[in-house]
C-alpha cells in the first residue's frame, strides 16, 4: 500500500529534544545494518500452481522463469511448482521442449495463497534438415548373411585380391584353376605337369588351399593317417599318388566346380597372408562355395 500526504496538510511538531533526536537517529541506523531484511524481501510473497496440457494432464520439468531470464523451479511430476517473488518482478514464464511457451505479468502480485493454474499448447519443433549417409560394408547381396563378412572385412584391410562371382561367371566354362589366371601374379600353366605359380611364391609345396576356411592340402608323414573329417571336398579313401599331369594345388582345386563357388580369395605373397590363414607356406588360395 502507498501512503501518501494530503495536500495542504502541516508537518507535525516534533516535542523531542535534542538528545532523543540522536536516540532516534540511532535505531534508524541499527535498522540498516547487514543482515536486516530489506523492505523489499519483507514483501515476498510465495506463489505456488499447476502446469497442464490442453487436455488438462499435469506436466513435469516445464522451468519457471521470472523477469525472462532467471530460473526459479522446475514442476514436478505432479505439473506442481512453487517460488518466491516479490515487488520488483514484473513478469512469470513457462517453458517445456514442444509447448508453446506463455508469459504473465505478475504486477500487482498476486494474493498470497493463490494457486495459478497454468495451460501450455503443444507446439511442433521444427529440426532443421538432417542428413544420413552410410557406407555399405559388403554388397547388397549379401545382406542377409554372415558368411563372407570377414571376406569383406579383409578386402576393405586391402589384403589379397577377390574373384568375385561376377568375375566368376564372366568365365563360364574355365575350370576352377584356369580361374586364377585373371589376377596378377598368378600364373595357370596346362603342363604336362600342370601347375600353378606365384610370382612371390617360388616353393614347392608353398601354395595353401582352403575350402570354407578349412585346409585342404595338409602334410602328414608318410605312413601317418590323415584326418579328413573337416575337409568339404574329402580325396580318395585310399592314397593315391597325384597324377603327373598335375601338382597338389591343382588336383585339390580340381575337386570343386566353378558353378559351386561364390567367391576366392588369394594372397600372392607372406606379407599378405592374414593370421586366419597363418601357415609356413608363402601364398593362399581361399575358396568360398555358395550359399545353400
Amino acid at each position: 500500500m502507498d501512503y501518501r500526504v494530503k495536500p495542504g496538510s502541516k508537518p507535525a511538531r516534533s516535542s523531542m529534544r535534542t538528545g532523543s533526536k540522536h536516540v532516534a537517529r540511532l535505531v534508524a541506523l541499527a535498522t540498516l545494518l547487514p543482515g536486516t531484511l530489506s523492505a523489499a524481501h519483507l514483501l515476498q510473497i510465495q506463489i505456488t500452481g499447476r502446469v497442464v496440457d490442453e487436455t488438462r494432464h499435469a506436466l513435469e520439468r516445464v522451468e519457471v522463469i521470472v523477469n525472462r531470464q532467471e530460473v526459479r523451479g522446475v514442476t514436478g511430476a505432479t505439473g506442481i511448482f512453487t517460488l518466491q517473488v516479490s515487488p520488483k518482478d514484473s513478469t512469470i514464464a513457462f517453458r517445456r521442449i514442444g509447448y508453446r511457451p506463455i508469459v504473465y505479468a505478475i504486477r500487482p502480485l498476486p494474493a498470497s495463497g493463490d494457486t495459478l493454474l497454468v495451460e501450455l499448447e503443444p507446439s511442433a519443433v521444427v529440426l532443421p534438415e538432417v542428413i544420413v549417409s552410410a557406407t555399405a560394408t559388403k554388397p547388397l547381396r549379401y545382406a542377409f548373411t554372415q558368411k563372407y563378412d570377414d571376406v569383406f572385412r579383409r578386402q576393405r584391410m586391402g589384403l589379397g585380391t577377390l574373384l568375385t562371382r561376377d568375375a566368376i561367371e564372366a568365365r563360364l566354362g574355365s575350370s576352377t584353376e584356369q580361374l586364377l589366371d585373371a589376377i596378377p601374379g598368378v600364373h595357370v600353366w596346362n603342363g604336362p605337369p600342370k601347375r600353378i605359380r606365384f610370382a612371390r611364391c617360388q616353393d614347392p609345396g608353398g601354395i595353401a588351399v582352403f575350402f570354407d576356411g578349412v585346409l585342404q592340402n595338409q602334410n602328414r608323414p608318410v605312413g601317418e593317417e590323415q584326418d579328413n573329417s573337416g575337409l568339404l571336398y574329402k580325396p580318395p579313401s585310399k592314397r593315391q599318388a597325384t597324377p603327373m599331369d598335375m601338382e597338389p594345388e591343382v588336383e585339390i582345386l580340381s575337386r570343386i566346380n566353378p558353378a559351386d563357388i561364390e567367391m576366392i580369395e588369394v594372397f600372392r605373397g607372406p606379407s599378405e597372408i592374414p593370421a586366419v590363414y597363418h601357415w609356413n607356406g608363402c601364398a593362399v588360395i581361399a575358396v568360398w562355395t555358395r550359399q545353400g
